[in-house]
């Protein structure tokens, strides 16, 4: 069994989006759950719409990095990975409603850390309620999907598939070839 290694891009890509996701939806939860102060609150808010619509363009990146290099069919894989790929590429689908709603249920203009505004691209009430409230649905989807999937590398590293080291910056000696420009980890390496 082989098993496809990530690329430097990919494992940024993944830890810059991890921070980013976590941060924007524990801190939203939380300052939609919990009382906090007016000035609390209303900073969350312009940092988290601030950052998350830089982000954007990141999520963009990292979807194509995802399906160019996470899709290579003439790698065998079993019923089990594929399953993965595919919640993977469903936890994407999802992300993407979150950023999109995000964007289109903003009443005002999008304001990137005081440093240049977006205009809102709707004006429609009605419409930006809904925006609004598949925005929240969604958020908690994905909320849902990071918490399987913490789970999933938990339960993968417990019985000594070493998701963490492949996802990890450190390099370590022997275990990868090329194969036609894909770096392919062996078997007794993935599980190291």
């Amino acid at each position: 069994m082989t098993t496809v290694c990530y690329s430097t891009r990919q494992k940024l890509l993944h830890w810059i989006s991890a921070v980013i996701i976590l941060w924007a939806l524990l801190s939203g939860f939380f300052v939609a759950v919990f009382t906090v102060s007016a000035p609390v609150k209303a900073w969350v808010g312009f940092f988290n719409v601030s950052l998350t619509t830089l982000y954007i363009p990141v999520f963009v990146l990292r979807v194509y990095c995802s399906f160019s290099h996470g899709l290579d069919f003439s790698i065998k894989r079993s019923l089990q990975e594929y399953m993965a790929l595919l919640v993977h590429k469903a936890m994407y689908l999802v992300l993407a409603v979150v950023l999109a709603t995000g964007v289109l249920m903003m009443d005002r203009p999008i304001n990137i850390f005081n440093l240049f505004s977006i205009a809102p691209f709707e004006s429609d009430p009605a419409r930006i309620a809904w925006y609004t409230r598949v925005h929240v649905l969604s958020c908690v989807g994905l909320l849902l999907m990071l918490v399987m999937h913490i789970g999933a590398v938990v339960m993968h590293e417990r019985e000594g598939k070493r998701v963490m080291v492949r996802m990890s910056f450190e390099k370590t000696p022997g275990g990868e070839y090329e194969d036609q420009g894909v770096r392919i980890c062996s078997a007794n390496r993935a599980t190291t």
